[in-house]
């Protein structure tokens, strides 16, 4: 697959999942609060909403870590090191996350909104809000590390076309 197509869909897949996860976490909970008048009415939607997310999550970091390889040995070492750990943070979270979700879901009771335990599920929500926002800020850095390293690769210059006979 040619870069563009692979840079194409890097960008489309990035923007699908933290794309989706900011404007959900900037826009949707906070309007779906006042629509349905409160926080905890939001979480049930949210619970199935972020479980798409991290669903999304795993298939977008499939795909990186193949875009990685594939850029490899074209990237200087500062970029193989930088991209490698902001992908690995970014896979370090994801089953953060979803261990997280399972032991937060064991509090939720959708007949009526009802939540078990307020306390533990306060803390693991605490939890949760931390290691997506981890994951964010990494993907945040690796789109930036690689527009960067994208724009001194396409700058390098390459070797000429030799005519043919």
């Amino acid at each position: 697959m040619p870069p563009l197509w692979r840079r194409f869909i890097f960008v489309l897949l990035l923007g699908g999942w933290m794309g989706g996860f900011s404007f959900y976490a900037l826009v949707v909970i906070p309007t779906a609060g006042k629509v349905l008048g409160g926080e905890r009415e939001v979480g049930f939607v949210t619970q199935a909403v972020t479980s798409w997310l991290n669903l999304i999550g795993i298939f977008t970091l499939g795909y990186f870590a193949w875009h990685l390889a594939r850029d490899w040995w074209r990237l200087d070492r500062f970029f193989r090191r930088s991209l490698t750990g902001t992908w690995g943070l970014m896979a370090a979270m994801l089953p953060c996350l979803l261990f997280n979700h399972f032991a937060m879901s064991r509090h939720l009771a959708p007949n009526g909104f009802k939540i078990h335990e307020f306390s533990d599920f306060e803390r693991l929500h605490f939890l949760y809000l931390w290691f997506a926002t981890a994951q964010w800020g990494a993907a945040l850095l690796h789109l930036l590390l690689y527009l960067r390293a994208w724009q001194i690769l396409d700058a390098a210059p390459t070797a000429p076309i030799k005519p043919t006979p």
